[in-house]
C-alpha cells in the first residue's frame, strides 16, 4: 500500500512540474484559515514536500495520531522544522529532533531494562533532566559514573541477587570458588586439567532465560584453560560424562567488562554435557 501511494504521489509531482509553466505566477494572499494559497513559484517546493510525507498517513495512523490531536502533531512538526533562519530557531529545531530521538531511546531503554513489565517505566521527567543538564554541560554524573550506575543497577545486583537465592535451591552445590551446578548426571572417566583439550555440548543463557549461545547439540571443543573461569572450575572438577546446570556469577564468567554479546555484571547460566577429553 505504501509503495502505492509513493508511486501515486511521484506521479503528482511529475504532472505538477509538467504543468508549471500554464500555472498562474501571481502571489496570492493566505486562505481564510492562515494556510498559504499555493502558486506556480510554490509548487516545485509543495510537490517535493508531497514525495518526501509519502508514508505521512501511515505514520500518523501507526502512531494513532487522532483528528482530536491532529493540530498538536502538525504543531510539532513545525517546531522540528527552521523556516526562520536564525541560529536560535535552528538550534531549536534541533532540540525538537534530538529530543525525538531521545524519546525512542527512551522506549528502547525500557525494553531493555523492564522488558514486558509495564508497571515499571524510566522516570521520564528524571530522564529530561538528564539531557537539559548533559546539553548545559552541567551534569550531574560523568558519562563513566552513569555507565558504572547503569550496569550495576540492571545487572549487577539481579545478577548478585540470583546467585545468592539460586544457592539455597534444591539440588544446587557450590564449587570451591563460587560456581554452582546441578548435576543431572554424573560422569564416570576422568577429570580434565587446565592444558585439556575437551569435547562438549552446551547451552548460554542470561539469568531471565534468553539464549545467547550454543553449540547447537554439536560437540564443541575446546582448551579448559582459554575457558571462563567459571567454565574451567567445571571441566576440572567434574568427570567427563557428567551432565549438569552450571550457574556462573558475573566474577567468573564475563566480569565488569562483559563483550559483544553479553553485558558488564551479567550471571550466566550454562547447560554442559562433557562428553570427551580429545587430548589431555
Amino acid at each position: 500500500m505504501a509503495k502505492q501511494a509513493k508511486i501515486a504521489l511521484w506521479t503528482i509531482a511529475a504532472g505538477l512540474l509538467l504543468f508549471l509553466p500554464y500555472l498562474v505566477k501571481e502571489r496570492q494572499a493566505p486562505a481564510a484559515d492562515g494556510t498559504l494559497l499555493i502558486t506556480a513559484d510554490d509548487s516545485l517546493s509543495y510537490a517535493v514536500s508531497m514525495m518526501v510525507a509519502g508514508d505521512l498517513p501511515y505514520a500518523i495512523k501507526e502512531l494513532d495520531i487522532t483528528p482530536a490531536t491532529i493540530d498538536y502533531f502538525v504543531k510539532g512538526l513545525c517546531d522540528a522544522f527552521p523556516v526562520d533562519a536564525s541560529p536560535e530557531a535552528i538550534a531549536y529545531a534541533h532540540g525538537v529532533v534530538v529530543g525525538a530521538s531521545a524519546m525512542d531511546m527512551l522506549d528502547k531503554a525500557n525494553d531493555a531494562i523492564y522488558q514486558s513489565d509495564t508497571t515499571q517505566k524510566v522516570d521520564s521527567r528524571i530522564f529530561l533532566e538528564g539531557l537539559k543538564a548533559m546539553a548545559r554541560g552541567n551534569a550531574a554524573m560523568s558519562l563513566e559514573d552513569a555507565a558504572d550506575y547503569y550496569y550495576s543497577s540492571v545487572f549487577r545486583l539481579p545478577s548478585e541477587e540470583f546467585i545468592a537465592k539460586n544457592r539455597e535451591r534444591r539440588g544446587v552445590e557450590t564449587l570451591p570458588g563460587g560456581v554452582q551446578v546441578k548435576i543431572e548426571r554424573y560422569g564416570s572417566g576422568d577429570v580434565a586439567e587446565l592444558g585439556s583439550k575437551v569435547g562438549y555440548i552446551y547451552k548460554a543463557s542470561f539469568i531471565n532465560g534468553n539464549l545467547f549461545e550454543s553449540s547447537r547439540g554439536e560437540v564443541a571443543e575446546a582448551i579448559v584453560g582459554s575457558m571462563l573461569p567459571g567454565l574451567a572450575k567445571v571441566f576440572t572438577t567434574l568427570p567427563v560424562g557428567t551432565k549438569c546446570k552450571v550457574y556462573l556469577p558475573w566474577d567468573l564468567a564475563y566480569g565488569a567488562n562483559g563483550s559483544d554479546k553479553v553485558p558488564p555484571y551479567s550471571a550466566l547460566v550454562y547447560d554442559i554435557e562433557f562428553v570427551k577429553i580429545v587430548k589431555k
